[in-house]
């Protein structure tokens, strides 16, 4: 097996595992919405926080699959443009999209690893029902985008090599 092979099924498992964590934390949200419902209507109590604890959490969601569904090709977005280009058109409009996209998203991981760096270092936190602590949410943005903009620089060599 190739280096790049091997580069290639290191970076699908890290997208799949972080896909599962995603739908682990699906999971541990569902539970902690109806605990925290059961909590208001049996206890009169609920849980502190669980608001706050659950808009941060999705945040690992939304972020840790982003490039599973960039592998993927499942995005709505360039579907709906690039299936009605006639096929010639369509490589060297994917190869500007991709080269926009790797461009955003390397500005999208310095600058939320920058922002996770100072949330923690300041401390930084959401006022709800208690202080909630945001480094640990934010760190999701720069893990999820990163492996994204790895994702999109491979699809953009596999189209100039023509495996696209």
């Amino acid at each position: 097996m190739g280096r790049v092979t091997k580069f290639l099924n290191y970076l699908a498992k890290a997208e799949d595992g972080l896909t599962l964590a995603a739908a682990g934390i699906i999971g541990f949200m569902m539970v902690f919405t109806v605990t925290d419902v059961i909590m208001l209507q049996v206890v009169r109590s609920p849980i502190r926080g669980a608001s706050e604890y659950s808009a941060l959490t999705f945040v690992f969601v939304v972020m840790f699959a982003v490039s599973f569904s960039q592998r993927r090709w499942e995005h709505l977005s360039m579907g709906i443009l690039l299936d009605r280009l006639p096929p010639r058109s369509r490589r060297p409009i994917l190869g500007v999209l991709l080269s926009l996209g790797i461009f955003i998203c390397i500005m999208l991981t310095w600058s939320s690893f920058n922002q996770t760096v100072w949330a923690y270092v300041e401390g930084d936190t959401i006022v709800g029902a208690i202080p909630v602590k945001t480094w640990w949410s934010r760190m999701a943005i720069p893990i999820g985008i990163g492996i994204a903009t790895v994702r999109l620089t491979v699809q953009l060599i596999q189209l100039v090599r023509g495996e696209v």
